[in-house]
């Protein structure tokens, strides 16, 4: 059987599908990503026409094409706000972990702060952090180091807690060997005690990330002029709902990016862990 000359033929649509399937195949990560997408469009395809169907008014719930358009045709203003929000996240993060992370060995290498301290911080991690955010206000004002701080006590508790956790299941054994071979503490470190607890450390950061992306949503609400939470409020002053749902779809894209950057960087730092998974 022939075909018309530019008509696909079922070997060449085959073809085709076997092509993908090994594209897919030789590239593993593309398979989620795949799957996202067509999600979200499947998604916003119902949302468009349940909204076209029931004539929802615009000032109650916008369709996908009115906030998918403000977000391109006022994407100087929310890439400026986003901007200054992943700013935010990434100096609170940031800090958040260059501290954790030796404060948990400091408490977990002396058995007396292990004791007294662990149950304050599993106290503190599961309290609210937010609810020290007019206290921030009164004693900073209304500034960018006010956003910072919440998204650092936000990350700073659950990468801590698991990073104590992941020093306390290193073996003490490892430390004996090394330390009669001759290492000192900052090579028993470097070489034994934190790859052993990259895995428990970044279960910590994964947390952090999360809390630290609605950390600084809520503290722009509260103490700032500029980033997208406080864009989420202006237009909500206003009742503009189509540039309320643009800016939540910016906030979203700006955790994705955080976290891919995130395991990223695992996939980098502990390549044993791609292995077992694989």
């Amino acid at each position: 059987m022939t075909s018309e000359p530019g008509n696909p033929t079922l070997a060449d649509e085959t073809g085709l599908v076997a092509t993908t399937a090994r594209g897919l195949a030789s590239h593993p990560w593309l398979e989620p990503i795949l799957y996202t997408v067509v999600s979200v469009a499947i998604l916003l395809g119902l949302w468009e026409a349940a909204i076209r169907y029931y004539d929802v008014p615009i000032w109650l719930v916008p369709k996908p094409s009115d906030f998918l358009g403000r977000l391109v045709a006022d994407a100087e203003l929310i890439s400026r706000h986003a901007l200054v929000t992943a700013t935010t996240i990434l100096f609170g993060f940031a800090l958040g972990v260059a501290i954790a992370v030796p404060a948990a060995l400091l408490i977990v290498s002396i058995d007396a702060l292990q004791r007294g301290l662990y149950p304050v911080i599993v106290f503190l991690n599961i309290m609210p952090k937010t609810v020290v955010g007019p206290i921030l206000i009164i004693w900073f004002g209304i500034s960018p180091l006010v956003s910072v701080l919440i998204v650092f006590l936000m990350c700073f508790f659950p990468v801590m807690v698991d990073a104590m956790s992941g020093f306390r299941a290193v073996d003490p054994k490892l430390s004996y060997i090394t330390r009669s071979m001759g290492a000192n503490l900052v090579q028993e470190f470097r070489y034994i005690r934190l790859p052993a607890s990259m895995t428990f450390i970044y279960a910590g950061m994964k947390i952090g990330i999360v809390k630290a992306v609605e950390g600084v949503i809520i503290a722009e609400f509260i103490a700032s002029e500029a980033g997208l939470g406080f864009l989420i409020m202006r237009a909500s002053s206003f009742m503009d709902l189509t540039l309320m749902f643009a800016a939540i779809i910016a906030t979203a894209i700006v955790a994705l990016l955080f976290n891919g950057a995130l395991m990223a960087g695992e996939r980098a730092l502990m390549p044993w862990a791609r292995h077992h998974h694989a």
